[in-house]
């Protein structure tokens, strides 16, 4: 946007030249531009740029004209640095203007912009020295101040929740082994290896005693490898069929004895599980760890034989003459592949959603760690999840979650204190936590702290978290734009990519995503903002009066807005603003 003041400054000008020296004509067609046409904050500072051009045969070779611009706003003045027009007869700093054929300028500045700078206004104070001679006269203004639209982000940066852990569905094991003689496959309680092995079949009854749901039963079972590849095979067809005969007696005991402390029919509770049984043939696997773990001399002689054997059969045979040289192969690697492992997989009982719902409104210390946390997932009611993960604080079992989830909570109900307090607390437990650095971030960025919000999303980001959305607001806030575009990748209708559309000049764009976003004051406003920049003045009146009027304080923030500066004086204006 450009705004041209030919009338102000550069008649101003040459009056004061010709003043000052005699000038060789008094049409003054010269002109100077400023823009943006109204400054305007990108990142917090403001950029602008003064070109200009000094008609032929209207400057004195031996004139000096010096500009000082500077801010005014809110009572106060910021100076800016200086800029100075010169004759070819003249010597120092400045831009030389040729007497006879005339000239042109550029002048750029920055200034860091401050939040009194909103109604702003840029003036310049000329000086004219010819000799020993200065001549001072009024500040002229040339521009008005200043668009901040870079701050209209919606906060609604992405915050974190910590998972539950709850499982809907939880498979809880137990396992148990049997051991067999080589080459048989009936059961035999006198082996030392099964009489080792009680204690866990035992842990297996006490298991099916719980009475739980039993998803599967799963069993293994394998030969040891020194014996012919076939007969192998069937053996341990044979002890995996044992040891589902086992198991099935194990649960119709167990069934009968659980009837009976329930004093109800053996048909009401009986347990029909599915059965997995497989047999795997013989265990080399097992045996190659087994030897590699012992304390057997020669082990790697033993290992690099077996190797050494693509034949199966002449592999067994190797394990055959070993177990005459080592006495430890046969008595201490070989007995314990003669297996069947017996895996029993329980349902673990849970309550249902409903009763932990109820319990966590009523009894919440009643409930699991994992069960109040999952509590919370069952209702959209913020003020609800709230109440939930704060009486997570008094747990036994309570944890970073709990006050992270907490302030996440707190941060949706605007409660800025609480929020803090308890993301310190989770950070105390889980320091580094990436779900927490976010909102950490989300925290400071809310507050509008965007140097240590970034710093805790860049956090957040090298612990694996996904801030690109959070990081594309604080891209906003440093006039980054484009990157902030890329950050919000391909999200649509959406508040903050329309502001980065239309601040980077993509006005198509940044209209069609504030029509289809979710209704807000703020997103009407910057529809307005929109028609403005477009000189639409329809969608200026249509979508400032719908802001307005879900939010009032709207009057105030576009009265003093220089988005609206052209229409400031149109009555349509002030009655939606006043």
């Amino acid at each position: 946007m450009k705004k041209h003041y030919s009338k102000l400054l550069v008649p101003a000008l040459f009056i004061l030249l010709i003043y000052m020296a005699g000038c060789v004509s008094t049409e003054i067609p010269g002109n100077y531009n400023v823009d943006p046409e109204v400054l305007e904050a990108t990142g917090g500072t403001v950029n602008f740029k003064v070109t200009g051009t000094v008609p032929e045969k209207s400057f004195h070779k031996k004139a000096k004209v010096e500009f000082t611009p500077y801010v005014k706003y809110d009572g106060k003045t910021k100076e800016l640095d200086k800029f100075t027009l010169r004759g070819e007869k003249t010597e120092g700093d400045g831009t030389v203007i040729n007497s006879k054929t005339g000239g042109s300028f550029t002048y750029t500045q920055s200034f860091e912009y401050t939040d009194e700078m909103k109604d702003a206004e840029l003036f310049v104070s000329p000086k004219i020295i010819k000799g020993s001679k200065e001549q001072t006269f009024d500040d002229i203004k040339i521009a008005d101040g200043i668009i901040v639209t870079y701050q209209n982000v919606l906060h609604d940066e992405k915050t974190i929740q910590a998972p539950s852990g709850y499982e809907k569905e939880t498979i809880i094991s137990e396992m148990a082994t049997i051991y067999f003689r080589q080459n048989m496959h009936n059961l035999n309680w006198s082996m030392e290896l099964n009489q080792d092995a009680k204690e866990k079949r035992e842990q297996l009854d006490e298991f099916l005693m719980n009475g739980w749901e039993i998803k599967d039963i799963k069993i293994d079972a394998w030969a040891s490898p020194e014996g012919e590849l076939s007969f192998n095979e069937n053996l341990a067809e044979d002890r995996s069929e044992t040891a589902k005969k086992y198991m099935e007696d194990r649960l119709k005991t167990t069934d009968r004895k659980l009837a009976k402390e329930k004093g109800v029919k053996e048909s009401e509770i009986e347990r029909t599980p599915k059965y997995n049984a497989s047999s795997h043939g013989e265990d080399w696997d097992g045996f190659m760890k087994a030897v590699k773990n012992s304390d057997i001399k020669d082990k790697s002689t033993i290992i690099n034989v077996v190797n050494s054997q693509s034949d199966v059969a002449k592999r067994e045979q190797e394990i055959r003459n070993m177990t005459v040289i080592y006495n430890e192969v046969a008595d201490e690697i070989l007995p314990p592949l003669r297996r069947a492992e017996i895996t029993v997989n329980c349902f673990e009982p849970k309550r249902s959603d409903e009763e932990i719902a109820e319990l966590a409104a009523t009894s919440p210390d009643s409930l699991t760690y994992k069960e109040l946390l999952h509590a919370a997932d069952l209702t959209d009611d913020n003020q609800a999840k709230y109440n939930i993960y704060k009486a997570g604080f008094t747990h036994p079992d309570r944890d970073w979650k709990t006050y992270n989830n907490a302030a996440v909570e707190a941060l949706a109900l605007g409660k800025m204190d609480e929020a803090e307090n308890y993301l310190n607390q989770a950070n105390k437990l889980a320091p580094g936590n990436g779900i927490i650095e976010n909102n950490l971030g989300v925290l400071s960025s809310r507050k509008e702290n965007y140097q240590d919000a970034e710093m805790h999303f860049m956090n957040a980001q090298k612990a694996g978290e996904d801030v690109s959305y959070n990081l594309g607001i604080i891209a906003i806030q440093k006039g980054e734009y484009q990157k902030a575009l890329t950050q919000f990748k391909n999200i649509d209708c959406d508040h903050n990519v329309a502001l980065a559309q239309l601040l980077s000049g993509k006005m198509n764009e940044a209209f069609n995503n504030l029509k289809c976003a979710p209704e807000s004051p703020k997103t009407f406003y910057m529809l307005a903002v929109y028609g403005a920049r477009t000189n639409n003045a329809d969608l200026v009146y249509e979508y400032l009066g719908k802001a307005v009027a879900k939010d009032s304080s709207m009057k105030a923030k576009a009265k003093d807005d220089k988005e609206f500066v052209k229409f400031a004086d149109n009555d349509q204006f002030k009655n939606i603003v006043n």
